[in-house]
């Protein structure tokens, strides 16, 4: 099921105590294997492309790929654009039919970012989809501050990426005091960035703080590249175990969301 509206979706696991998992995928086995998984336990599902991925494939080529699998789906599937890094790359993933996508403010200054929210989102509003916003960084070093995460909320932003402790690719522990407090001020759906590390208790704690969206990707990854030393008779017949080990993944993600049977 292609879906479009992304602010729905975002909305209705915030009211029903999910979070949508957000998987990044590079190629059609990637995306097969997630949606397998997600039709598999009756769950919503968010396929993404990260920024290298556009600038090595167009938008419109991913697009025409997820939107020809998800018609073909029983759950519902979003598009979104992972990490853009400047208001060209997020209008034109809009353009090529993205659900949604997230502008990647770190590194500027908290007046900086919600002044081009505030005067972007109206846009965004318009061509139909919902923006994710990140004004920090996320080395797990860097928190996000609650009043700050207000701010760019109340800016316009549908989503909002928060530094809480969770590491591209790395086990980690969240700071969930920290997250209780901006889930407080938020008034809205939040997002994780790191989710392949983050231990199960704190996901499953985060979610019920209002995290309404947990980003996926290095998971897939390792479970896709474990395969590659292994001989193969041909090239399909890896292909088809990529698949399947990166479907297995993907259910323990979908689980630890609390995502399944949501569709």
């Amino acid at each position: 099921m292609w879906v479009r509206n992304a602010r729905e979706l975002f909305q209705d696991a915030l009211r029903r105590g999910y979070a949508l998992p957000a998987f990044n995928i590079a190629s059609l086995e990637m995306a097969q294997a997630c949606l397998q998984a997600a039709e598999s336990l009756g769950a919503p599902i968010i396929l993404q492309t990260y920024r290298e991925e556009v600038r090595r494939v167009s938008p419109e080529v991913f697009r025409a790929l997820v939107q020809a699998l998800a018609e073909r789906t029983r759950v519902p599937v979003l598009l979104h654009l992972d990490h853009g890094e400047d208001w060209g790359s997020v209008f034109q993933a809009f353009r090529a039919g993205y659900g949604s996508a997230m502008w990647d403010a770190s590194g500027l200054p908290l007046e900086r970012v919600v002044q081009e929210v505030r005067g972007h989102a109206p846009l965004v509003q318009a061509m139909g989809g919902a923006l994710e916003v990140a004004a920090e960084g996320f080395s797990g070093e860097e928190r996000s501050d609650p009043e700050a995460v207000q701010a760019v909320r109340e800016a316009g932003a549908d989503v909002v990426a928060v530094a809480v402790g969770s590491r591209h690719g790395q086990a980690s522990r969240l700071d969930l005091d920290l997250l209780a407090r901006i889930a407080e001020r938020a008034g809205g759906p939040l997002a994780l960035h790191g989710g392949s590390g983050i231990h199960p208790e704190d996901l499953k704690a985060a979610v019920a703080m209002g995290v309404a969206k947990v980003n996926v990707g290095t998971a897939l990854y390792r479970a896709f590249l474990s395969l590659l030393a292994q001989p193969w008779p041909h090239h399909r017949a890896f292909y088809r175990a990529a698949e399947v080990q990166m479907a297995e993944v993907a259910k323990v993600y979908i689980q630890r969301v609390q995502a399944e049977g949501k569709a």
